[in-house]
């Protein structure tokens, strides 16, 4: 009798051990668990700090913003402009993982109308945010969606300028 208790038990760690895997790396994209679902027991999943510092604690967010600004070309036209605007906008539903899950938490973005004159003629901002720097890595260097939406609009942009940031990481 001993015998089969002990095959269970193994069994059992086993689950375990691999149900523990899938939550920690998340290897399907799927995720199963968020950085904020588990921050507080500091497992962030995908980036190792819990997203929830609104207590002061020492842990900063993992969250990156990345922010894209935009001079289009004088002969770009504002129909051109507008969908090319509109098309940024929608990557957040395009753009996804292997598993065909989303990953892009927000994005939001329009026309300048800053009053300050400082923008060195750029005309158009966006900011996107990621959960994790694995994201929008994935997001700059590898997402087909992204890869041709930057390759379409190219004739059409004459600068780009790109600032990525961790919240609260000086």
């Amino acid at each position: 009798m001993r015998r089969p208790q002990i095959h269970i038990l193994r069994l059992l760690v086993a689950i375990l051990a691999a149900v523990g895997l899938i939550l920690l790396f998340d290897p399907l994209g799927l995720r199963i668990a968020s950085s904020s679902a588990l921050g507080g027991l500091g497992l962030g999943v995908g980036s190792f700090y819990p997203s929830d510092n609104r207590a002061g604690g020492w842990f900063m967010s993992s969250t990156i913003t990345h922010i894209v600004l935009f001079k289009f070309k004088a002969g770009a036209g504002r129909e051109r402009v507008d969908a090319i605007s509109n098309r940024f906008l929608g990557l957040k539903e395009q753009c996804v993982t292997m598993a065909q899950q989303t990953y892009i938490r927000k994005i939001s973005g329009g026309r300048d109308n800053s009053p300050e004159g400082l923008q060195g003629g750029l005309t158009h901002a966006f900011v996107v945010e990621f959960e994790s720097a694995a994201e929008r890595d994935y997001y700059v260097n590898l997402d087909p969606v992204h890869q041709a939406f930057k390759k379409d609009i190219e004739p059409f942009v004459e600068k780009v300028t790109v600032v990525d940031f961790a919240n609260g990481a000086f």
